[in-house]
């Protein structure tokens, strides 16, 4: 029996500006469009989840406004459990996007995210065939209350350590899963650990994050795919050719579908590369809850073999 996923993150009303191309500092560039859409990092992940086909429960907070009202909304549509979502009275958070076919820029306010609490966290039960993920959008005790509990249950636990903060570090004891990409691993192990991404600098990256024999690190390398950093071997899943649209929540539907593979007891790099495949997918759209394919698409995406390396 598979077992279900619980993030813990934010929920927010993205406001996504579309342009040819980002500003440079002082720099005005017209747009294109302009949309209100479901975001936050927990939201995202949660929704990669449920599509992938997992039992997922988001544990956040939205404000007793209208936007909170619509996300709730749109999270019931993709079939995320929000029952422990918590309305606040602080007002919803909120994430001014602006994307282009290359990169984005994010500004964020945090808003109910930062009334996520050790309260909210410990309430779910969980057991071993469960799994855990968080990001760094919500309070870091939260988190910490969480990945404890899922410790004590023997549950997995995933950090997604995004945005980019040294906090995660004090998380890593807790987490069976890292997920970085090159700019989250120079901020943690070192300002050359971001560009050095051969077997040998991942391997010695691993040892500067402190992490341990039962802990695995992955490195998500946008299009040339990513890298799977055991104690001592390493594993690399090639990227997959795509027509990039908006590269908003490509990490995050990444994070969510490999959660979902791992709570139905995938091997980690099958797990891995249902989740690589997806999340080349859903920068082929714009958004970011939006562009998240479904289980089926990503399976028939998988027709020929992905490259995977030892």
């Amino acid at each position: 029996m598979a077992g279900k996923v619980v993030v813990l993150g934010s929920v927010n009303i993205d406001l996504l500006v579309s342009t040819p191309r980002l500003p440079c500092a002082g720099e005005t560039v017209s747009g294109t469009s302009l949309t209100r859409q479901l975001g936050g990092k927990g939201a995202n992940q949660a929704v990669g989840a449920a599509r992938a086909g997992a039992h997922c429960i988001l544990l956040g907070a939205v404000g007793k406004d209208e936007d909170g009202d619509s996300m709730l909304a749109a999270l019931n549509s993709y079939g995320v459990d929000t029952g422990r979502i918590r309305a606040t009275s602080s007002a919803t958070g909120c994430a001014v996007v602006a994307t282009s076919p290359q990169d984005n820029q994010i500004i964020h306010i945090a808003g109910a995210n930062s009334d996520v609490d050790a309260i909210l966290a410990a309430d779910v039960d969980l057991g071993p065939e469960d799994v855990c993920l968080a990001q760094m959008e919500t309070p870091i005790p939260a988190t910490a209350t969480l990945f404890q509990r899922a410790r004590a249950a023997r549950a997995c636990t995933i950090l997604n350590a995004a945005p980019a903060s040294t906090a995660a570090l004090d998380l890593l004891p807790l987490c069976d899963i890292l997920i970085v990409n090159e700019s989250e691993l120079a901020l943690l192990a070192g300002s050359d650990a971001g560009s050095m991404l051969d077997d040998q600098s991942l391997l010695s990256s691993r040892s500067l994050l402190g992490l341990q024999s039962g802990q695995t690190l992955f490195v998500t390398l946008g299009a040339d795919g990513l890298a799977i950093i055991g104690q001592d071997a390493i594993q690399r899943i090639a990227g997959r050719s795509a027509t990039v649209v908006d590269t908003t929540g490509a990490g995050d539907c990444f994070c969510g579908y490999l959660a979902a593979g791992l709570a139905r007891s995938d091997p980690t790099d099958q797990a891995a590369i249902e989740a690589n495949a997806a999340a080349s997918i859903a920068v082929q759209s714009f958004g970011a809850a939006a562009s998240i394919p479904n289980r089926a698409t990503v399976l028939q995406s998988l027709g020929n073999s992905p490259a995977l390396t030892c």
